[in-house]
């Protein structure tokens, strides 16, 4: 019987991909392309951007971007969700897109801010996006309750949890915001995060 299959980087925006397929028990495998195969036109078609996470169904079918993988297995993980209409899902929806569409991209301008702008303009390019993902930070410090959606977690959580480790300086993240540093805490030792972690390549 045919699994899953993830198009991923080690630590990278994949996590969130493994953490939702342990979370559903699903069986699958996973590659890490290089640059030279994500920009081939082979994987060109599985996704245009030539950017990782893909996820191939069993079907042969496949799935691109983050959040679009996120709602797609979230069909598989209904303890996750919140129920519909509720409070709680507009803040799960609204949080976790925040987290895709606005802390990921500024995540990506300090890591790779080659791409944003000549030399001269790196600092400034750097020092923004540090202020969006801060001002993000302080508006989670606020909502979480232990978690985002009160005592429920969801895949917003896991992602939260995915896209913390990208910051630059933890230690200032957590400093401020206990209830951000006790939530990571807990989601590190969670057995869908735990094992996607331990299963990581080694960083050469």
């Amino acid at each position: 019987m045919a699994s899953y299959h993830v198009y991923g980087r080690a630590f990278a925006g994949s996590l969130i991909v493994e953490f939702m397929l342990r979370e559903a028990g699903l069986d699958y495998t996973i590659s890490f392309p290089d640059d030279a195969e994500r920009a081939s036109p082979e994987y060109r078609l599985k996704n245009p951007t030539g950017k990782i996470p893909v996820l191939t169904c069993p079907d042969g079918g496949q799935v691109f971007e983050s959040l679009a993988i996120v709602q797609y297995l979230s069909q598989f993980c209904p303890h996750l969700l919140p129920a519909s209409g509720s409070a709680a899902e507009k803040t799960y929806l609204s949080v976790l897109a925040m987290l895709g569409a606005t802390m990921y991209p500024a995540y990506h301008r300090q890591h790779h801010t080659y791409q944003y702008g000549p030399e001269a303009a790196w600092p400034e390019i750097q020092s923004l996006a540090r202020a969006v993902n801060d001002q993000l930070y302080d508006y989670i410090e606020g909502v979480l309750n232990p978690y985002i959606c009160g005592e429920m977690l969801t895949p917003a959580d896991f992602y939260l949890y995915m896209i913390s480790r990208w910051n630059l300086d933890k230690d200032a993240m957590r400093a401020s915001r206990p209830k951000l540093a006790s939530a990571l805490d807990r989601l590190y030792t969670h057995p869908s995060i735990a094992a996607t972690l331990a299963s990581q390549p080694k960083r050469k």
